[in-house]
């Protein structure tokens, strides 16, 4: 049975305003664990809300345990929406960019209480450590998003996730802003069909 995802990456995030400032060491200060949506990130979710049409198709919303993910996700989708929680579509690579790195599960819960948390396994984030992530480790992820999806009943599903993770899956390529290529937009819903 086929499926139609729209792949969003999140909004406009802190270490994204930061990179313009310091560059890659923007992906790895302190200051950018759990990197939150800067003002311009909420005004794109909350204009993505608001302007499409097809929002109100979506039988399912997976989103990233990311702080950027879960606020671009409340701000587009109505609470009615189910929204599901999902570790595999972290941003790649787990490990390294600090701003990669998760809130404590309780923490998250509290705070975006329409998001449904239960398949989050682990309190806090140990799959997060200072090694980078090999590109396999992406693949694994991606196989379990797929196989996740082909077992839900929905066959309009959203999905709000990252740059990385969404050009990996979508196009085979990971653009990285670094290397003066052009990475996937904010807020922007992809089409893709999964057979």
């Amino acid at each position: 049975m086929s499926k139609l995802l729209y792949l969003i990456r999140h909004g406009h995030a802190l270490h994204n305003e930061l990179f313009q400032k310091i560059g890659v060491q923007a992906f790895r200060v302190p200051e950018v664990i759990d990197s939150p949506l800067t003002e311009t990130g909420l005004t794109q979710a909350k204009t993505l809300g608001e302007d499409w049409h097809n929002k109100n198709d979506i039988e399912l919303v997976l989103v990233s345990p990311l702080t950027r993910c879960l606020e671009t996700a409340v701000n587009i989708f109505d609470p009615m929406t189910p929204i599901v929680c999902q570790e595999f579509l972290r941003e790649f690579p787990i490990g390294e960019d600090t701003c990669n790195m998760r809130s404590d599960t309780n923490f998250l819960r509290d705070k975006y209480p329409t998001i449904d948390f239960k398949e989050i396994n682990l309190l806090t984030d140990s799959l997060w450590t200072e090694e980078r992530e090999p590109i396999e480790g992406l693949d694994k992820r991606i196989i379990q998003m797929i196989e996740y999806i082909k077992r839900r009943p929905e066959k309009k599903i959203a999905i709000v996730s990252h740059a990385s993770f969404i050009g990996h899956f979508k196009d085979n390529h990971i653009a990285y802003i670094e290397n003066g290529e052009q990475e996937l937009k904010h807020c922007y819903p992809y089409e893709y069909k999964l057979d």
